[in-house]
């Protein structure tokens, strides 16, 4: 698990960038699962490493794999 407010990690800018970088229903759909796990976890909000990873995917815009090419 990867603690979303550790103060060296931007996790608010790495959401934010993903929301923004969204397209398909499923990006939408996960970075709005996890604003909800935030707001309704506060500090005790959690990401697994897949959670991460895709998070990060989205953020970059990388292609994920849900992503039409």
């Amino acid at each position: 698990m990867i603690d979303l407010n550790n103060e060296t990690a931007p996790w608010a800018d790495l959401l934010a960038a993903a929301t923004a970088n969204a397209i398909t229903d499923f990006e939408v759909e996960f970075c709005e699962s996890l604003r909800q796990k935030l707001e309704t976890s506060g500090p005790r909000a959690r990401l697994t490493e897949a959670q991460h990873h895709k998070l990060t995917c989205i953020a970059q815009a990388g292609g994920f794999w849900e992503r039409a090419q």
